[in-house]
């Protein structure tokens, strides 16, 4: 089966074994040194462009900005200006890849943690953004993509353990919104932030849809939020004008898996301008609901 967004699998193992220790090993620790240079001539610009995310300060909580970045980086890089072991590194890695190695920006479950944005670099896991959760650690870890302990979400039931403790937060089924429910089948809540429809990843949503929201249905076939806490959501979003129009926990249940075979047997889920209609109304229900803020 082929990759999802993002997924962080080797799709040709064997390959890209041979690959890598051909090409990148003999300069593990110059390539390291490459990607610490990158990662240093890319921080002045992000935490200038974005000090503070989700009122932290710069790198925590920014591991997508810097991968990308990084990669960015070195795709624009005149190799040129390289000498000693830079100049090794980068003509080690463009070798690699002029012979079908791959290196792809990878996104999943970090050791039972947190969710992470790294890099896949052949065989080797390459996390330029390692200080993003713990500002203490080095910025940079290279490690043997087998040892790394980083695994693709599997459903929601994994995405919902990872995101309880790396947020704090609490999560739901989508019974609020049933028409989004398929692809957005779950509701987090964090104390500083209020509610917010997940997951918006490329990932979650390519996940859902190549099963036929199979994956989004199971997690909203669950129990309905408790009655109370359904009524205090409920009420909260009803200045929302795409907000949910059920009066009961058990309604809004039946119809977000309503939604879920109704889509289905529209066959919605190969439908790429439906999942960017679904992606526009989401973002702009979290946008409504980060400035209503927590739940009072």
């Amino acid at each position: 089966m082929g990759l999802l967004p993002n997924e962080p699998r080797l799709l040709h193992p064997e390959q890209e074994a041979a690959l890598t220790e051909h090409f990148l090993l003999p300069y593990r620790r110059e390539i390291e040194q490459l990607f610490l240079t990158s990662r240093r001539q890319c921080d002045p610009s992000l935490s200038a462009h974005k000090p503070l995310k989700l009122g932290k300060l710069y790198p925590l909580g920014q591991c997508l900005e810097i991968s990308q970045a990084v990669v960015t980086y070195l795709a624009r890089l005149d190799p040129s200006t390289l000498n000693g072991g830079a100049a090794k590194a980068y003509k080690a890695l463009q070798a690699f890849l002029a012979q079908g190695g791959s290196f792809r920006q990878v996104w999943g479950d970090l050791r039972g943690e947190y969710f992470q944005n790294a890099l896949l670099l052949g065989t080797l896991y390459v996390d330029v953004a390692n200080d993003t959760v713990n500002p203490a650690k080095p910025p940079i870890e290279i490690l043997p993509f087998t040892e790394a302990q980083f695994y693709p979400i599997a459903d929601y039931a994994h995405f919902t353990r990872v995101a309880s403790r790396y947020w704090q937060a609490a999560l739901y089924p989508n019974h609020l919104f049933p028409g989004l429910a398929p692809f957005f089948p779950l509701l987090g809540y964090t104390a500083t932030g209020g509610l917010q429809l997940h997951s918006l990843s490329d990932y979650m949503m390519a996940l859902t849809c190549r099963q036929g929201f199979a994956p989004s249905q199971a997690v909203l076939e669950a129990s309905p939020i408790e009655p109370a806490l359904f009524d205090t959501f409920n009420a909260h979003c009803q200045v929302i004008t795409a907000g949910a129009a059920m009066n009961t926990a058990e309604q809004g249940r039946q119809q977000a898996i309503a939604a879920c075979e109704a889509r289905r047997g529209a066959a919605d889920h190969t439908n790429p301008a439906m999942r960017e209609r679904a992606i526009r109304v989401a973002l702009i229900i979290n946008q409504q609901l980060a400035v209503l803020g927590p739940v009072e």
